[in-house]
């Protein structure tokens, strides 16, 4: 297993040449790597570190990060069930910010009143 910010940015393969102008990429070479072995005799796991150094900032936070963004399985299936109906896609959108709001919401009060 190695770093998401090692290796080289290779852009997608096209006829035509992409505008790179402007953009940067989140590699970096990073040499941060380990290696798992599991042995079959005693079930057990194996973690070896090959590289435990990064040659960039670790983020302080998440955010904006595309593993945040991902889906969370109760929302996949409200997307599948709201497509089932003919849903259009915008007010798919807007239930799912909709109900994360007042998840939030209701986080942020309950947390309030145990303080």
């Amino acid at each position: 297993m190695q770093c998401e910010r090692s290796g080289e940015y290779k852009p997608p393969k096209t006829r035509k040449k992409p505008n790179l102008d402007g953009t940067g990429s989140r590699k970096c070479e990073c040499s941060f790597r380990f290696k798992c072995f599991f042995e079959k005799n005693t079930q057990d796991w194996w973690i070896a570190m090959l590289c435990g150094i990064h040659n960039h900032e670790l983020a302080p936070k998440l955010t904006g990060h595309h593993l945040v963004g991902r889906l969370k399985v109760e929302e996949k299936q409200r997307v599948i069930d709201m497509t089932k109906i003919m849903a259009a896609p915008r007010n798919i959108l807007t239930d799912l910010k909709e109900k994360k709001q007042r998840k939030c919401n209701n986080h942020q009060l309950s947390v309030q009143c145990t303080n």
